[in-house]
């Protein structure tokens, strides 16, 4: 029987699909944040063309070669929360469950071949399939479902992914956070060292017991907290992905205990790792259809197809089954848009990013326009001679904006002296007139036709459109250059207006959306005043991510990716204290602590008019205390050769899903 809150989820996802639009974790960040943020970039496919041997394809016939921005932070699912990473796991790690096609809320079996779920939403019972071997030679057993989805929670890194799976099993963001409670331990820059082995222990053993597998009947059992309609979203994404135990002790991971023989607490070891310092950096050993052959980093990453892949029956109707059909998949990192268009005219690669403001480029290459995300969708014919298939105007779960951060990291290299006039302080952003005139100086309308071409909405808070909480009719800033004057010189006691300030605005190589929303923002506030500096920077896509997590930018802007489809998957990240955005943003402790308790109410509400006030009220505190500039959601943009077959649009699969691929004449 469903509840009244996965009712409203149903509702709220039809209607996002009926508008068209979505907003990404930046992989970003699935939610997350993503290399290929928010519908930044669109995807172009070549191949073997009878066009003209300037299009000629000169990649064999069973490889896919990738050309991209960016790369992944790490290849350890529990560790990733960005799409490009992301996009690597889901290819190289099965987890229980995947979505049906394009339906992210419709699962089909992977690693567990059937499932239960209590009558009360709390207790979910998968059956463990046979016959599954790892990468390395391992065999897949309940035990090691476990461990992988206990390992996960317990390494929960800063900005990671794994509140998601917290807060239903535990009822927490954060197990630094709540070890820190239990223990009642407030000093400054306290962590899991000083909580006493006790307090650590049970927390630990609370994970564990919440996450248990019987090899004997081929089980593994999840008990919740809290009845979470959308928790099989999250076991499809690649942080369920399953991991040979044995294997992973034998490389010094967690050995699966809490504590050692002495009774002190071992666990804590593997919480909060650097991405580094992940015994699965640039290592994988999965159950997925691909298995990892190098990682060049900086230049390409190549998986190569897992022949003894366990599947034997199409995913869906007319899906892959057995060894993926593209025995080779090279992915390049290429940051500058010109090179990654030549290699495409070369036939030197087989999927482009291109830049939604250089779609024009490979216009006179497309045959057939399909208005939708497969090609069922209802088409337009194009050129006779093209030798590329379009999708367009399908819906993403994405939204991209300029955050603020209120307490710039001292250490910043992006703030100047760190004094008003040829710098700005590491508060500057404390300051509601410099938020609002910063706001009120950007121009949307610029940016979506020409960052965009058209084809997006401007964002109205960080609930997208379709869930529940948005407001087509909501207040939202628009530009106006004396509205932004007016705030700007009366910032800061007019200490603003007087000396002026100076700030570098960064965005991830390669992102020309990006690019184009920190030079209109920069130019606008310099038309106000010559006193107001914004330089303009781009820095490496692992870069950007971690001066975003040390706070060290003063405007950092990201895209977000759902993780699942409901509302609360906006207002966390975005204005949660243990959001993977809101966190670095450091609101003022009162504005916090409103914004937590509201989030933190919408999630446990269940009846769905009491949950849109929720979420509706804080779409009106975030424009409010003009927290961000939100942007824009974009609508999908896809280009493929003819000859390649399988690909379709799901708004919760991070770009390309590999093993559902192939060429065909």
């Amino acid at each position: 029987m469903k509840s009244p809150l996965r009712s409203s989820i149903a509702a709220a996802a039809a209607l996002l699909l009926a508008v068209g639009v979505g907003a990404c974790g930046d992989s970003a960040e699935p939610g997350a944040d993503s290399g290929q943020p928010a519908g930044d970039a669109t995807a172009v496919v070549t191949e073997t063309t009878d066009a003209g041997a300037a299009n000629a394809s000169k990649v064999p016939a069973d490889t896919l070669v990738h050309v991209s921005i960016g790369e992944p932070e790490s290849l350890d699912p529990a560790w990733t929360y960005e799409t490009t990473g992301s996009m690597f796991e889901m290819n190289l790690y099965d987890s229980l469950v995947f979505y049906n096609r394009e339906k992210y809320d419709a699962f089909i079996p992977v690693l567990a071949t059937e499932w239960q779920t209590s009558e009360d939403g709390l207790t979910y019972t998968f059956n463990i399939r046979d016959g599954v071997t790892f990468h390395a030679g391992g065999t897949l057993e309940p035990h090691d479902i476990a461990y992988s989805l206990q390992r996960a929670m317990l390494q929960d890194r800063v900005d990671g992914p794994m509140a998601l799976y917290l807060e239903p099993v535990l009822g927490t963001s954060s197990l630094m956070g709540e070890a820190l409670g239990r223990a009642n331990v407030t000093k400054e820059g306290a962590t899991l060292a000083d909580v006493p082995a006790d307090v650590s222990i049970a927390l630990c053993e609370e994970v564990m017991a919440a996450v248990t597998a019987d090899d004997a009947a081929k089980t593994v059992t999840i008990k919740l907290k809290t009845a979470t309609p959308w928790f099989m979203q999250l076991l499809a994404q690649p942080w369920g992905g399953a991991m040979d135990q044995e294997w992973m002790v034998e490389q010094g991971d967690w050995d699966g205990k809490c504590k050692n023989d002495a009774g002190e607490a071992t666990w804590t070891a593997w919480n909060g790792p650097d991405a580094q310092e992940s015994k699965l950096f640039e290592v994988a050993n999965g159950t997925g259809p691909y298995k990892l052959e190098s990682w060049k980093h900086g230049q390409e990453i190549v998986l190569v197809a897992n022949e003894s892949y366990w599947r034997t029956e199409p995913m869906w109707e007319g899906g892959p089954s057995g060894p993926p059909a593209l025995k080779r998949v090279v992915f390049q990192k290429v940051d500058e848009w010109p090179t990654r268009l030549a290699k495409l005219q070369a036939g030197e690669a087989d999927v482009v990013d291109v830049p939604r403001d250089q779609v024009t480029a490979v216009e006179d290459m497309v045959s057939v326009t399909y208005n939708g995300g497969d090609a069922m969708a209802p088409s337009t014919p194009g050129a006779a001679d093209g030798i590329l298939q379009a999708f367009v105007g399908y819906p993403l779960a994405q939204m991209t904006a300029a955050m603020f951060t209120f307490d710039i990291a001292k250490d910043s290299p992006f703030i100047g002296s760190g004094q008003l006039g040829d710098g700005i302080p590491t508060d500057f952003f404390t300051d509601l007139d410099v938020r609002q005139g910063f706001n009120y100086c950007f121009d949307w309308e610029t940016m979506i036709r020409d960052g965009l071409q058209g084809e997006a909405v401007r964002a109205r808070g960080p609930i997208i459109a379709g869930l529940a909480g948005f407001s087509d009719t909501s207040p939202v800033y628009m530009l106006d250059p004396d509205k932004c004057g007016e705030h700007l010189a009366k910032a800061w006691g007019g200490q603003v207006g007087e000396k002026g300030f100076k700030m570098t605005l960064a965005y991830n190589e390669g992102n020309e959306a990006r690019r184009t929303a920190a030079e209109i923002l920069a130019a606008n506030v310099a038309t106000v005043s010559d006193k107001y500096v914004i330089e303009v920077q781009s820095l490496e896509w692992a870069t950007f991510l971690e001066a975003r997590r040390l706070e060290q930018l003063p405007i950092s802007i990201s895209g977000w990716s759902a993780d699942y489809m409901d509302a609360s998957n906006w207002v966390h990240p975005f204005m949660h204290s243990a959001g993977a955005y809101g966190r670095a943003q450091s609101f003022p402790a009162d504005m916090q602590a409103g914004f937590d308790a509201l989030i933190d109410q919408g999630v446990t509400e269940a009846d769905p008019a009491k949950r849109a006030e929720i979420y509706a009220q804080l779409q009106q505190q975030a424009y409010d205390n003009a927290i961000d500039i939100f942007l824009y959601q974009a609508t999908g943009r896809h280009y493929q050769r003819k000859e390649l077959k399988g690909w379709f649009a799901n708004p919760l699969i991070p770009e390309e899903y590999y093993y559902g691929l192939s060429k065909q004449p």
